[in-house]
């Protein structure tokens, strides 16, 4: 069963991100992260709504700022839980991230 996954992005160009990212929707989470950070800029991801954290949510965090260092932009994701950030901590990825600073 896929759970739903919502990346919306306001007109302003803050990005929101609300839901779960799992093993079921893993790949469509890749593509909806596809056009984030764009064109070399810098992007605030907000993942209050995120509703889950483990090793396949900061997968995919990971690929989508990989992804946006690509196109020559750069995300940060913002308040994150603290099960988020202890995940990252294990895995050296705060700064990958930008959750080298607390919220």
């Amino acid at each position: 069963m896929s759970t739903s996954l919502i990346v919306e992005r306001s007109p302003s160009g803050d990005v929101r991100v609300a839901g779960r990212i799992n093993v079921d929707n893993a790949a469509a989470a890749l593509a909806q992260g596809k056009a984030l950070g764009e064109g070399g800029k810098a992007g605030l991801i907000d993942i209050t709504a995120l509703q889950s954290a483990d090793s396949v949510t900061l997968a995919v965090l990971l690929a989508w700022a990989a992804q946006a260092r690509r196109n020559g932009g750069r995300l940060a994701f913002v308040h994150a839980t603290s099960r988020l950030r202890a995940i990252a901590h294990l895995s050296d990825a705060e700064a990958l991230l930008g959750l080298d600073t607390p919220d």
